[in-house]
This record gives C-alpha cells, structure tokens and sequence, in this order.
C-alpha cells in the first residue's frame, strides 16, 4: 500500500464544515489507502463532525485499509468520549 494520505481537519469539526470535510474525505473512501488525521487545528467539535469520521473510518476499514490520528487533542477526546464514540474513532 502506497505512503498514507494526511487529511488535515478543519478548526470547526463541525455540522457546518461537514459537507466540506466530506468531499475531502470522499477520493480516499476507496481504502487504497491508508488515512491519517491531522487534528492540529482542530478548535471544536460536534456530534456531526464526529460522526462523519465514524463513518469515514468504517468505510475504510471495511475496504482494508486504515486510519490513524497525528496527535490527539483533549477537544477531540473529551467531545468523542461524552458521545461514546471514543473506541469508534481509535481514540482509545
């Protein structure tokens, strides 16, 4: 498998960057593959946004490939954990 791609999240994880971040997501669902999120600026995050990478992380998974984080912020964890989505999201 080819060196991972580097997705680099939005300040906002947002239900208002969704649509956005989705059509970055979207050329690598194929699970060619493998993902790494760049959170770095990453200020807030919502229900939305965090399901979105629920989903995007499955879809890779099932297709093969993998998904992991550059670092983890507390906004990130604290947000995933409130929601039960923090073993979803490899935060664990």
């Amino acid at each position: 498998m080819a060196d991972p791609i580097v997705v680099d999240l939005p300040e906002n994880l947002t239900i208002a960057t969704a649509e956005s971040l989705h059509e970055q997501l979207e050329p690598h669902a194929s699970g060619s593959t493998d993902v790494v999120f760049n959170p770095a600026a990453v200020t807030r995050a919502d229900t939305a946004g965090l399901q979105l990478l629920y989903v995007f992380i499955n879809t890779l998974k099932n297709h093969g490939a993998a998904c992991s984080w550059a670092s983890t912020p507390s906004v990130i964890v604290d947000a995933a954990d409130q929601l039960g989505l923090k073993e979803h999201l490899l935060l664990s």
